[in-house]
């Protein structure tokens, strides 16, 4: 994930093919460190509408910068030049400029979810306004007699809507990472993390969140229990990983399949959603399909459904960056 190897676009801007060297470098890296070692926290504390004027603001500078907690840690910004190479994949006839803007909504859409993370370690969700439609969705989610493998994307106000599922009143864990903790990654970063995803835990009814790194079995076991579990959708395959080819953003391509084996394996369903921001303090979750993940065309169906979603609002799908990396293949028939 922190690896830059995607193709970067013919004649990239020059600000994309530098790296954080030399005096700017040093400067720019201890702003990140204030950054969110300060500069987050504070604006978490302030009032609503402020805050979010704010994190708006952080991100179309870092947008400006190419700076993420990613690029920061391999020095060099390589998550804007991919994502601006994934963004010509979907808008091949795009211009430089087209592609640019969405490239900064990107990235004042990653500032504003980190934003979001500190309103949930300063316990402040409760301040919050959120809807959940359709309410079909929600029974979905709630009459469980079996397991409720959820996927989303990096897309949106993703976590908060993990948050909302929850407090609308049944158990949701979630599938984390442990990238965000590779030493090359800042101990102010990590922090962050950590403090995000315990303040979550206090919110979900129960639920947890764990690195798929430890181990599965404890989401085998939350599955077998009829709980919901949030799962990223938007991991490319690995080369030793098991893969799936659904039908995504207008190509088959080839997608990390362990959801997918999860939710078979406990005999569960496979549902998908979408939490999008609305404006300052408002957000709307949408629910997907929820359809047996024996059903032969079960991630065709998740998948087209988050394609729709992405493509209606792509400046705020924070990985774009991972579309190179996502195989298309040809005649390929989802698994």
């Amino acid at each position: 994930m922190l690896r830059p190897n995607a193709e970067p676009l013919q004649n990239p801007p020059v600000m994309n093919q530098q790296r954080f060297n030399g005096i700017t470098g040093a400067v720019i890296r201890y702003l990140h460190h204030s950054d969110y070692t300060w500069v987050l926290p504070l604006l978490a504390r302030l009032p609503l509408r402020a805050g979010y004027l704010l994190a708006g603001l952080r991100g179309e500078i870092n947008g400006w910068l190419g700076r993420d907690w990613r690029s920061m840690a391999l020095g060099t910004r390589h998550v804007a030049r991919q994502s601006a190479a994934g963004y010509r994949l979907l808008y091949p006839l795009a211009t430089e400029a087209e592609l640019q803007a969405l490239v900064r909504e990107r990235f004042r859409t990653e500032s504003r979810e980190e934003f979001e993370g500190q309103l949930i370690v300063a316990n402040r969700v409760a301040e919050l306004r959120w809807e959940i439609q359709p309410e079909g969705f929600l029974k979905a989610c709630k009459q469980r007699k079996r397991g409720l493998v959820l996927l989303t994307p990096h897309f949106d106000s993703f976590w908060l809507g993990t948050v909302f599922l929850a407090q609308a009143g049944y158990t949701v864990n979630a599938m984390t990472s442990a990238v965000t903790h590779d030493p090359l990654v800042i101990p102010a970063v990590q922090q962050q993390f950590y403090q995000k995803y315990r303040g979550m835990e206090r919110l979900l009814h129960g639920g947890r969140m764990l690195n798929m790194e430890d181990g599965l079995r404890p989401f085998y076991q939350m599955l077998e229990r009829g709980e919901c579990l949030v799962i990223l959708a938007d991991a490319p395959a690995t080369v030793a990983g098991a893969a799936a080819t659904p039908s995504f953003l207008g190509n088959r391509r080839q997608i990390a399949s362990g959801a997918l084996r999860l939710a078979r394996k406990t005999g569960s369903d496979l549902g998908a959603f979408v939490c999008q921001y609305v404006k300052p303090g408002h957000y709307l979750v949408q629910g997907g399909p929820v359809v047996p993940a024996h059903d032969p065309q079960a991630f065709d169906t998740i998948y087209s459904y988050l394609s729709v979603k992405i493509e209606a609002a792509p400046g705020r799908w924070c990985a774009t960056d991972l579309l190179p990396l996502m195989t298309p293949v040809d005649n390929g028939t989802s698994k």
